[in-house]
């Protein structure tokens, strides 16, 4: 039965030391706020509120046009590369056809090439630099014959 009167005491001691905690709280909040109001008091009077006050405002219309200046900039990129990119795709495109169109040519180039060459007689197939020394040795085995 000792133990119930102790924790009374205890709780009860911790709800004074929260009510003069609550209490101290209070002071604090009252103080801060009396101490704002009279330095916005004070700030009126020396004419310095106003001061801060145009310097704020200052600082929201720099920001906003530096938002303004970075938005337009944003867009200018935006739109250059979107201009860039097309131009390449048009030259990339463009370098793609002439290169096409130069493949066919050499293509045809090598079939007209690869066509069956008959020279005196001895049939052949596909010149290149070793079939024509080939070609230069039939040649030469039948005129030595």
């Amino acid at each position: 039965m000792r133990t119930q009167p102790k924790l009374y005491q205890i709780l009860e001691k911790a709800h004074i030391d929260t009510k003069i905690a609550v209490a101290i709280q209070d002071w604090i909040v009252d103080t801060i706020e009396a101490k704002r109001d009279q330095g916005l008091t004070n700030m009126q009077e020396t004419k310095i509120l106003p001061m801060h006050q145009e310097v704020r405002t200052g600082f929201d219309s720099i920001r906003y046009d530096m938002n303004q200046r970075s938005e337009s900039l944003r867009n200018e990129m935006n739109l250059r590369f979107e201009s860039f990119q097309t131009n390449m795709d048009a030259r990339f495109e463009s370098m793609q056809s002439t290169m096409d169109a130069r493949f066919e040519s050499i293509e045809k180039r090598l079939d007209a090439i690869n066509f069956t060459i008959r020279i005196l007689g001895i049939p052949i197939v596909g010149a290149t630099i070793g079939g024509l020394g080939v070609i230069f040795l039939q040649i030469y085995e039948r005129l030595i014959r």
